[in-house]
This record gives C-alpha cells, structure tokens and sequence, in this order.
C-alpha cells in the first residue's frame, strides 16, 4: 500500500513539474533578460517596499533623479514579479511609438477596467482600431470651429467665478486646478456630448464627480504600489477597494445619466417636425452639420452593422469626459503656475493680447487665437516641463532591440514623457522656463518625439486639437482681465502623477486686475 501511495506522489509531482517548470523557466529566463538593463530597486522587491514609505512629491523626484542616473535614457524597475522599461531617449521610442503592432496597453491600466472597460483610452487590436476610426471624424477641424462659440461661453462662465471669490477676498490666493476642472469639464461635456452638467455652477470647491474621481486614482496607486492587492477577489473587501468601487459607481452613474439625457433629447427631436430638426442639422452654408461625439455613438449603435451596445456607449463617455477635461484642467493649472512666476513672459503675453484686441471687450475668436503666437509657444514649453500625462505604457506584443538590449515579448514598456521633455541630449538647460524654445529656427533637427505631450504614432490623443484650442480660450479670457502671480515657486512646489500630472497640494495664484 505505502508503495502505490509512493508510485501515486510521484507520478503527481512528476505531471506538476513537467506542467509548471516550463512557466518557472521562463519566468526566470524574462527576469535574467530584464536585469540586464540598468534600474533602481532593491532586489526581489524591486521599488515596491520603497515607494509604500514615500509620499507622492517624494515618488515624482525619484523619477526626475532617473534621467540623472541613467543617462542613456533607459531603465528598468521591478514591483515585485512585474517589471517595467522606462524610454526616455526619442530614437528609442521612435520605433515603437509608430508601430501599427505595438499598441496594447500595459497591465497598469487593468486597473482601469472596472470602470472604463474597453473605451478607447484602454482598448486594443481590432477593436480600437474600429473605434478609432469610428471616432475620429467627430474632432474634425470643422467641428472645433462650430463648438469654439461654447469653449468661450464656458470660459467666461468661469471668469465671473473667479471675480465672484475675489469680491469676497481680493488678496486671498486661489486654488486654480478645482475652479479650471470645473469649467473644462462643463465645456467638454457641452461640446461633445450635448449635455449641460453646470458643474460651474456648483459651490467652490470640487464637484461630486472630481471627488469621485480623485479618490478613484488614490485607490487606483495604493492598489499598484502593493501588488499583492492586483487581485481583485482581495482587493474589494479591503477599505480602499470599498472606497475605490464607491467610486466607480459614481462615475458610471454621471457618465449613464449624461446618455440616457442626451437619449431622451433625440427622440424628442425624432418625435418633433421633421422640417426643424432638419434645419438644425444644417450649417449657415446649407451643408449638413458634422456630429459631435455622443451623437456619433448612438448614430452608429442605432446604424451601423455591428452596433455599439449600451455598455460600450457608456465606456467611451466615461474615458472621453476623463481624458478630456482632467489633462486640460493640469494643463492651464501648470500654465498659470509658470506665468505667476515668469512676470516678464506674461508680461509678452499681455502686450501680445494688447496687441491683437487692444481696448475691445469683445470675446476671442478662432481667427483671433492663430493670431496669438507667443501664447502657442507658452503653452507648449508648459507642457513640456508639465506634460499633462507624464508618463504612458504598452505591452510588446513581439520581442526587440533597443539600445543592445532585449525587450523581450509581454515587457510592459513605459514612455516617460515627464525624462523625455527634460532629457539634456535634445533640450539644453532643460529645467529653464524658455517659450523660445520653441520658435520655428529653435525646432530645426530637433528629433520629433522629444516633444509627445499628446503621445505620438497612431494611438496619439485624438482631441488634441480640441484640448489646444481650450487652452488658448481659457488664458485668453483670464489674462485679459487680470495679472496672475504664483504662490509657489519652481523650487518649493510638489508635483505627483496621478494619471495626470498635478500639484501636490493644488496651485495656489493671486489675481490682480489689469485695469
């Protein structure tokens, strides 16, 4: 009896063994490949026993000090059993940033699913190919111009929120990345979705949905700084994954109440005269309007072959109004933060404004803003000492050299915007504020994707020129009426990385009227 139990336990192991010693060998083989490129950490643990005793502002300098450590412009980092390369040299994300191939999202934004599911910020293969080009024709120039009249209305809305807390204090800092949230939210989900959240018109501070938000990313990094916690069965009973799941049912609620209000607006117009609906849908040139976004998607998910279901609508609404107004709320927040203490680059700024609108109070237009040269290069060197998405991550799909190094298959590749604008190989004195930087015989040799504030390749941000042309309103309508002076200064202020890059304890500004 013991003899067959022995022949019984052997013959198991061996089946065990013969299954999972190929898994093991490879593990092992991924890891030895990797280790080859330099990085911090410690060893086994990697940078995840580390990063749980920093505070955020502490995490951000780390990653400064990397380029500093690793000149070369690639580095590794491990979290336990899963590793990350860093690129922030451009000839070596050149390759990869173009592949047509190389476009799947790393496993950082698993952490997404829950609630953006496949929208097109997380999606890949056949499936984002579909939406992409699906969703591509809604950010036609044309389409910009049409929304500009709203982009101006909600900038305005937002000037008469900032003098309404002045009256009650004119000496009092403000903190401008709520206040800006605000309005680019409203803006966005006007413009592109056709419904009015008013979220201007909410009392100061942050908004249900920014509250929602933000907690949603704190429980998003707490969970990916301890990697014991990325499976879910775990992480849900846990305080912060209750937090964390709390919040997601807000979002998805505010992103399922926006369509199911913009649903109740199309039948109603289906239901109504046809002749007005028709006149509506035509332009001042008897041309047939171009559609925003919404109804882009419910057009298709009531059109197309393979229509979009209801919880595809909703994924795409959830990623757009996030990507879509949170990257251009830190945009404008860090512009406003650079020009408070750069007074004789916004003191160019004003006579450039001066120089185009003179005394009129009339608002901005499209025409006027190709007009404002100096706010462009502002606005560019902003983002590239603040990307708004500082740091960006793939999975490779397929094995490659890069700089004598092996990348092998399923390494999550992280493209580090944040290194790659402050790389001293492409940007001299790069920590200096220096618009000029961008003047048309400053961009001469200058290697393309050493500036990607918008990624680059074909997965880029497909609103960007709708996000640029916010910017411009916004600190049009702010810069008009008033000087702004920072709080904070270049060296005492924090900054974290929070899918988008922010202010550690928010952007503290002074406004003093011109007049």
């Amino acid at each position: 009896m013991e003899l067959i139990t022995l022949i019984f336990f052997t013959v198991v192991l061996v089946i065990l063994a013969t299954k999972f010693l190929p898994y093991v060998y490879e593990a092992c083989m991924f890891r030895i490949v990797l280790n080859k490129i330099p990085g911090p950490g410690i060893p086994l643990f990697g940078l995840a026993i580390l990063n749980m005793t920093k505070d955020k502002a502490e995490m951000n300098k780390n990653i400064l000090s990397y380029g500093q450590q690793f000149p070369k412009g690639i580095f590794r980092v491990w979290m336990l059993f899963k590793a990350e390369v860093h690129l922030f040299n451009p000839h070596y994300m050149e390759a990869l940033l173009q592949s047509t191939k190389e476009i799947k999202k790393s496993h950082f934004y698993d952490f997404l699913l829950p609630w953006l599911g496949d929208g097109l910020l997380t999606s890949t293969g056949a499936k984002w190919f579909r939406d992409r080009k699906l969703i591509t024709p809604t950010f036609h120039f044309n389409i910009l111009q049409n929304l500009a009249l709203n982009m101006i209305e909600k900038s305005e809305i937002m000037t008469m929120c900032l003098e309404k807390r002045l009256k009650m204090d004119p000496t009092k800092p403000i903190e401008v990345h709520s206040l800006v949230a605000k309005c680019t939210l409203d803006t966005l989900c006007e413009t592109s979705m056709g419904i009015s959240v008013d979220a201007q018109g909410e009392d100061d501070g942050e908004t249900e949905y920014h509250k929602a938000l933000y907690n949603f990313i704190d429980m998003l990094f707490h969970r990916f700084f301890r990697p014991w916690l990325s499976l879910e069965c775990i992480f849900k009973h846990t305080k912060e994954g209750k937090e964390m799941f709390a919040s997601i049912k807000m979002l998805k609620d505010f992103g399922e109440k926006i369509i199911r209000q913009k649903q109740e607006i199309r039948k109603l117009n289906k239901s109504g005269d046809n002749h007005n609906e028709n006149d509506n849908n035509i332009d001042e040139l008897g041309r047939p309007k171009k559609k925003a976004f919404l109804d882009h998607l419910l057009d298709a998910s009531e059109k197309e072959k393979n229509p979009l279901s209801v919880e595809e609508i909703r994924e795409q609404v959830d990623s757009f109004i996030f990507a879509g107004h949170d990257t251009t709320a830190s945009a404008i927040s860090w512009t406003l933060f650079c020009l408070g203490n750069e007074l004789e680059v916004q003191k160019k700024l004003h006579d450039e404004l001066k120089a185009v609108f003179g005394d009129d109070k009339r608002s901005a237009t499209v025409s006027d803003l190709t007009e404002l040269k100096y706010l462009d290069r502002v606005l560019k060197e902003v983002m590239r000492l603040y990307p708004p998405v500082p740091v960006f991550s793939r999975t490779l799909l397929n094995s490659t050299e890069i700089a004598g190094y092996t990348l092998p298959k399923g390494a999550s590749i992280s493209f580090n915007t944040l290194l790659t604008h402050r790389n001293p190989m492409f940007w001299p004195n790069p920590d200096k504020f220096d618009p000029d930087r961008f003047l048309p015989e400053n961009l001469i040799g200058r290697h393309p994707f050493a500036y990607i504030p918008f990624s680059a390749g074909p997965r880029n941000c497909i609103g960007q020129k709708f996000a640029q042309l916010e910017m411009k309103f916004i600190m049009t309508a702010i810069l008009r009426r008033w000087s702004v002076k920072s709080v904070q200064t270049f060296e005492d202020i924090g900054a974290y990385q929070a899918l988008v890059l922010r202010a550690t304890n928010g952007v503290y500004i002074e406004f003093t009227p011109k007049d």
